[in-house]
């Protein structure tokens, strides 16, 4: 557990926003002592963020992720495991609007393949968080109100991350042929899980965001893409550190 909690902290403090307040926040305390470097410092802040938020270079990092793996094939499996991303509970909503937009995305790729395998068993995952309510446990709700019967779903309330569901989905599903459906940005570190897990899925990535716009558009919705893919990166380095 604590393990976990530190990774998310080093995570959120090496993202984008806060690690440039923090270059900023360095340069002044050094501008005393060493003025140049403070300065230095100070400008690489804002810098940073200009670059993150420039759409030729939000669009090279995604595609450095979302290129690796093709789009399902139409590969038959016995299990389609969609990976938890996020909810709101809130009663006023229909459950598939609780999701987030991330998870919606998700959930529609993972069925159109039990579309494509009628016979699969379709696998949810995700812990409570902070909302409350397991994530899994929405995304059930999510997909029976979309038509698939209970019988099919296996959902998995507690794994709190890639690797609990991985190991989750290891004890159910052996050997047998499995997809695997996540961002696309987020296909890469998912597939090393679970093959660390042993287990061998065929890729089904959904959700891309490397997606074009004018080639001198700065905007928020671009360094939210960033944002994304130095959080899939540094998963990635935690992961090798791990091991």
């Amino acid at each position: 557990m604590l393990g976990f909690w530190l990774k998310k902290g080093i995570s959120a403090l090496l993202l984008p926003l806060p690690s440039a307040l923090l270059l900023m926040a360095l340069g002044w305390l050094l501008m005393r002592r060493w003025r140049r470097l403070g300065q230095a410092l100070l400008l690489l802040g804002p810098v940073y963020l200009t670059l993150l938020s420039f759409s030729p270079v939000t669009v090279w990092l995604a595609n450095s992720l979302e290129q690796r793996y093709p789009v399902y094939q139409g590969q038959r499996v016995e299990f389609v495991a969609v990976l938890g991303s996020g909810h709101h509970s809130d009663p006023e909503r229909p459950i598939e609007q609780q999701l987030s937009a991330v998870a919606r995305g998700r959930l529609l790729e993972g069925l159109r393949l039990l579309q494509i395998n009628p016979q699969a068993t379709l696998i949810v995952s995700g812990y409570s968080g902070e909302d409350g309510r397991p994530h899994a446990e929405v995304m059930h709700e999510a997909a029976r109100r979309f038509g698939v019967p209970a019988q099919r779903i296996v959902y998995f309330p507690k794994a709190k991350d890639t690797q609990e569901e991985a190991a989750a989905t290891l004890a159910l599903v052996g050997d047998r042929p499995l997809a695997l459906v996540t961002s696309a940005t987020h296909m890469h570190r998912s597939m090393l899980s679970y093959r660390l897990a042993g287990l061998t899925p065929i890729a089904a990535p959904a959700d891309f965001i490397a997606t074009p716009t004018r080639s001198w558009y700065l905007s928020a919705q671009n360094l939210w893409t960033s944002q994304r893919v130095l959080h899939e990166y540094i998963g990635l380095l935690w992961l090798a550190i791990k091991g």
